[in-house]
């Protein structure tokens, strides 16, 4: 009885006829979606035949059957892995691209024809291929029950139909493209890395091509787009990942330049020649409009401020239109009081801003001052802090008492402070004293006297009233009998005449522990190190009322 019926549904298929665009063919259907439960889905010669009765014989209502078998697919998906389903609805995408692609390729899509019939099932075509967009659209934003290799096939086919239409229009597809970058953007997949970029496989995937593509990077920021990400933030709260997607997308900078030459160079996505508007419009007015919509939109945690500020000098501002448009953000992140980085993170951005773009921070200096805290010498930061400390105090200008507080800051620090930090510390001192003159008095002060007391008051906020300038760098004689002998022999530069030129901060600044160490393994010592010990029998030696204690007769 099983051979029976399969012959009749054999004789069945051979006999079916396409029906007109816009009804569905029933018999069809029912013929493909095999009955038997051991084959729920279309074979992989059922879709070949339908591809072919597409693209040969006009039969436009295969492209319902296959859309909605790839529906079908992806709702199994949903719920359990299944490699043989996976296969197949990757199988049907890919037809039904090559379906539309030969469309496309003629003219049965094409909307300006003068015949009404032709016209009707050029719209029709379109609507499908609409739904087919929108199930690429579900695959590219939504999470299924795992991660599929479908999903990145979604989002290859996507790009490729951004390549078809740019192709058949000869423009660059602006508003399809969009909705791509839409959909990136706002994807539920993946979740946020420690270095607050994302694993989302299917943007990670994006982001190679993003990266090597100037026409992909220029049409990704548009008005439109942060119009439309504004939208969805007044409707719905904006998903937690639209920092960390958008985020790993711009942190490598972009190939943009003003150089059109340049940029004409720079390959393209699409296959034609963009026009000559799309190299001479300025691409950082919307970069900006676009960046100062997701930090707008974002609430940014404190990781999420030190990984944006860390970049944000070299591979961010440069593209902005009106950098001044950071200024609210950088005063913010600078005036931060909960978190020590974040502030140190900040500043090679607000320079950035104070340098070239006119802003004005009169308390710039009292904010730097309150960053020399005990914990800065054991920051990750600290050789980007020091680095800038160096260029905002090399200005010849500054006030002495300014110079003499960060001085003795500084000195203070570095009794208390690692090692690797001590290191740095030193060397920025002695520069310091040798860049004002003004200030050596803290080294030999001739109105000390017996009865002297130190007038710096460590406590102060303000540089400007910390009274350093009656005060003396004592601080620099204790570390001359460091436990560390380089540090020791280090510090007793300031015992000596100021006839050294000053230090390179860039041989100090990386130092660690372990170079540290690596340093005394590497010392060659003159002669044989010296050994003096005394042995004992016990650790407490308890007899006529007396004890020794670590070699002391008590």
């Amino acid at each position: 009885m099983a051979k029976r019926g399969k012959s009749e549904k054999v004789q069945k298929s051979k006999k079916l006829k396409v029906s007109e665009p816009g009804t569905q063919s029933k018999s069809l259907a029912k013929t493909n979606t095999l009955e038997s439960p051991k084959a729920k889905y279309l074979t992989a010669s059922d879709i070949s035949r339908l591809v072919k009765d597409v693209t040969e014989k006009s039969a436009y209502n295969s492209i319902v059957t296959l859309l909605e078998e790839l529906r079908k697919c992806i709702e199994h998906l949903r719920k359990s892995e299944d490699v043989a389903v996976e296969e197949n609805a990757r199988l049907i995408a890919v037809s039904l691209f090559k379906c539309f692609e030969a469309l496309f390729s003629g003219q049965a899509m094409a909307l300006e024809l003068k015949d009404e019939k032709k016209q009707l099932v050029a719209r029709w075509l379109h609507t499908k291929y609409a739904s087919f967009i929108a199930i690429l659209a579900e695959l590219i934003q939504h999470n299924l029950a795992f991660e599929l290799s479908l999903q990145i096939d979604a989002l290859e086919i996507y790009l490729k139909i951004v390549h078809m239409e740019a192709k058949k229009t000869g423009e660059f597809p602006v508003v399809t493209y969009r909705n791509l970058v839409k959909l990136l953007l706002l994807s539920e997949i993946g979740s946020s890395l420690s270095d607050e970029s994302t694993d989302n496989f299917l943007l990670v995937q994006f982001a190679e091509s993003f990266s090597q593509y100037w026409d992909l990077q220029t049409y990704f920021f548009s008005n439109d787009l942060a119009e439309e990400l504004d939208e969805c933030a007044e409707k719905q709260a904006l998903p937690s990942m639209l920092f960390p997607n958008y985020f790993t997308l711009i942190r490598s900078g972009l190939l943009y330049t003003t150089n059109d030459d340049e940029l004409r160079s720079l390959p393209n996505w699409v296959p034609i020649e963009l026009p000559d508007s799309a190299y001479k419009f300025n691409i950082k007015t919307r970069y900006q409009k676009c960046l100062l919509t997701v930090l707008k939109n974002t609430e940014l945690s404190a990781s999420q401020y030190k990984a944006l500020l860390s970049i944000l000098h070299k591979r961010i501002i440069p593209f902005m239109a009106v950098p001044a448009g950071l200024m609210d953000f950088l005063t913010d992140a600078y005036d931060q009081q909960d978190d020590d980085v974040v502030p140190i993170l900040a500043l090679n951005s607000l320079w950035e801003l104070m340098k070239n773009h006119n802003l004005e921070y009169p308390d710039f200096y009292t904010k730097l001052y309150s960053l020399l805290t005990p914990t800065l010498l054991f920051t990750r930061y600290r050789s980007r802090f020091f680095r800038l400390c160096d260029l905002f105090l090399s200005s010849t200008h500054l006030s002495a008492n300014l110079i003499a507080s960060f001085i003795k800051r500084l000195a203070r620090l570095a009794l208390t402070g690692s090692a690797p930090g001590v290191v740095i510390v030193i060397p920025l001192i002695y520069n310091l004293l040798k860049r004002h003159p003004s200030c050596m008095v803290l080294l030999h002060n001739p109105d000390a006297t017996s009865g002297y007391v130190d007038t710096f008051n460590n406590s102060e906020t303000d540089p400007l009233k910390t009274g350093a300038m009656g005060s003396s760098l004592w601080e620099m004689e204790t570390l001359m009998s460091h436990y560390h002998p380089n540090i020791a022999t280090l510090a007793k530069i300031f015992g000596e005449p100021f006839r050294k030129p000053s230090y390179n901060m860039e041989d100090f600044l990386d130092w660690s522990y372990m170079t540290l160490m690596e340093s005394e393994k590497t010392r060659r010592y003159r002669g044989l190190a010296s050994l003096e010990f005394e042995e004992y029998d016990s650790l407490f030696a308890v007899g006529e009322g007396k004890a020794f204690v670590g070699g002391w007769l008590l």
